[in-house]
């Protein structure tokens, strides 16, 4: 997960998350997040009413769907990744950008 992109692409969501999942001590530098369990972000997601589900169509076909908390759904994406791991890393970075318009 590049956070530099999405600190710079997504600055109100980046923000909502970094107040969110470090309300005490914040981030000290974004290098220290490339650290991060990327899977205490489906946590921050739900939160916020942003529902990232990923799907196996075979071994090496994965999508992702993202529903909001209104009922709206975005997805499955057109184009598919061969592992989970970029498929999570795709899907949380169009959370951001739709966090980013929500808010």
């Amino acid at each position: 997960m590049d956070w530099y992109v999405i600190e710079y692409l997504y600055p109100n969501a980046f923000k909502r998350f970094t107040s969110t999942m470090f309300p005490n001590v914040g981030v000290v530098s974004l290098s220290t997040l490339g650290l991060y369990d990327s899977k205490k972000l489906y946590q921050f997601f739900d939160k916020e009413g942003v529902y990232l589900t990923i799907e196996m169509y075979n071994p090496h076909q994965w999508v992702f769907t993202i529903s909001l908390k209104n009922g709206i759904v975005f997805g499955p994406t057109q184009d598919s990744r061969t592992n989970r791991e970029e498929t999570e890393t795709d899907g949380f970075l169009e959370c951001f950008k739709i966090l980013n318009k929500i808010i």
